[in-house]
């Protein structure tokens, strides 16, 4: 009976964007209340025969030694589970540092559209390593990395025999050293967005509920305020003026008021774990898992103004330009393709959500869009780059770059980085996809996009969290 119930806790589907990484000891104690119930009913049935409570009573001495012994492992498992990490919490300066940037969302614009860039300057080819940061319980970067005021911002993953936790860190970005680091209860896969002197960032991967949306004071780490939700909270945050923008999975999309954390509205739209854009007063998300949707939100009531139905999950963040709204569709994750594996790149009209246009593609795109001049650029699960037309999503060009690309496209002038399933960062020219040059940065797959912050491109891939140029 034990052992079915673990084996039940092992085997559940991780379908979602971002799945977690649960270990035997995890599904063990999350599934301790149904195994004391089971271990109950079963007692309760054996000391029902009259021969049975005879031998317990011979064997009393024996049986008492076997529960203590029991109870001390148990007691033993809970201890591990506990989080025994403490804080590490900055100091304030002295006078207050310049925020003459923010970081408003996912890869920069409201539009969803940006090319994670700031400043404009060059990468140069093979760049040189600036620093890199293991973090000495190997958790792992699968948040995208803010670089910004210098300094640079990172969710980080903890995965554990006994439990799977989380971290916000803030490290120097010129040296890698660590400024402050605050503790979270679950993974941060959610990149962090900045904005006053703040930073705003959520926790949980799809396994994970009760998550938080958490505010930081920028300078120290120390919380400013938390927002509770019944769900998890994958996707980077979006910042438009006093409002704060997220979905939390099932419960849908939230809007707080930034400063304080208080609730303005709830869109029970679907299952959304992508990043919000925003264009002409609406808000516009994806759904997934089981209600595949790009939902359009009036952006000041939260009320739904139309919801476009898919054939394909809607994991990406979407992009506006103009009156188009523009998605990634696909039925893989970040953990792997579908055993039939389909994607597309979806136009839709803005105004009603009308198809203006579709290009299937051989699999999942799970980054999101890139606009530069009239073009939509993407990375897809089949290890290539896309250059779409934004008219009528004709392929202008696509480069292979090996293995899947889960990452997001950097845009540095007319050069695209992009951080390759295969480890390598390629240089891409933007205008035919010919490859200009590649620097291998890794031995593991890069899955959080880079972002560059003048001649300063930081990523992380795997338990590496790294910064390039000089």
């Amino acid at each position: 009976m034990l052992y079915l119930l673990w084996m039940m806790a092992l085997s559940r589907p991780a379908s979602a964007v971002a799945p977690g990484l649960i270990g035997p000891l995890q599904a063990l104690i999350q599934m301790l209340p149904q195994m004391f119930a089971a271990l109950a009913a079963l007692l309760g049935s054996l000391l029902s025969n009259s021969y049975l409570r005879l031998v317990a009573r011979k064997h009393l001495r024996f049986l008492l030694f076997l529960g203590v012994l029991l109870l001390a492992g148990l007691a033993g498992l809970l201890y591990s589970a506990r989080d025994h990490r403490a804080p590490v919490l900055g100091t304030p300066a002295p006078q207050s540092t310049p925020d003459n940037q923010s970081w408003v969302s996912f890869r920069g614009g409201l539009d969803g559209g940006g090319g994670g860039s700031i400043n404009g300057q060059a990468l140069e080819p093979n760049p040189p390593t600036r620093w890199i940061h293991t973090d000495k319980d190997n958790a792992q970067y699968l948040s995208s990395p803010l670089a910004l005021n210098g300094r640079c911002y990172v969710g980080a993953s903890l995965f554990g025999a006994s439990n799977s936790l989380g971290a916000i860190e803030c490290f120097d970005l010129q040296d890698g050293t660590l400024k402050w680091r605050s503790l979270t209860r679950h993974p941060v896969f959610s990149s962090p967005v900045a904005s006053g002197g703040r930073i705003y960032c959520g926790e949980g991967l799809h396994e994970d509920n009760d998550c938080k949306l958490y505010c930081l004071d920028a300078q120290t780490g120390r919380t400013v305020y938390t927002f509770p939700t019944h769900g998890h909270v994958e996707a980077a945050p979006t910042l438009v003026q006093d409002r704060l923008l997220f979905s939390a999975g099932d419960e849908g999309f939230y809007c707080l008021q930034a400063d304080n954390g208080k609730l303005i509205w709830r869109s029970n739209c679907g299952h959304s774990d992508s990043s919000a854009a925003v264009g002409s007063g609406r808000v516009y998300v994806g759904t997934a898992y089981g209600d595949n949707s790009v939902v359009c939100l009036d952006l000041l009531t939260g009320k739904g103004i139309w919801k476009t139905t898919q054939d394909l999950p809607v994991w990406g963040h979407a992009s506006v330009s103009g009156e188009r709204v523009l998605v990634g569709l696909g039925n893989g994750t970040f953990g792997g393709s579908d055993a039939h594996p389909r994607g597309a790149a979806v136009a839709l009209r803005a105004s009603d959500g009308k198809q203006l246009w579709r290009r299937d593609l051989p699999d999942s795109v799970n980054t999101s869009l890139v606009l530069l001049d009239s073009r939509v650029l993407l990375g897809c699960r089949d290890g290539f780059v896309y250059c779409l037309s934004q008219k009528d999503g004709s392929v202008q060009w696509k480069s292979d770059c090996g293995k899947p690309v889960l990452a997001s496209l950097v845009v540095q002038a007319q050069t695209l980085l992009v951080a390759g399933g295969d480890g390598h960062l390629h240089a891409l020219d933007a205008a035919s996809g010919k490859q200009l040059w590649t620097y291998l940065i890794s031995d593991v797959p890069c899955e959080a996009s880079p972002m560059l912050n003048g001649n300063s491109l930081v990523l992380g891939c795997g338990s590496f969290l790294e910064c390039l140029g000089r």
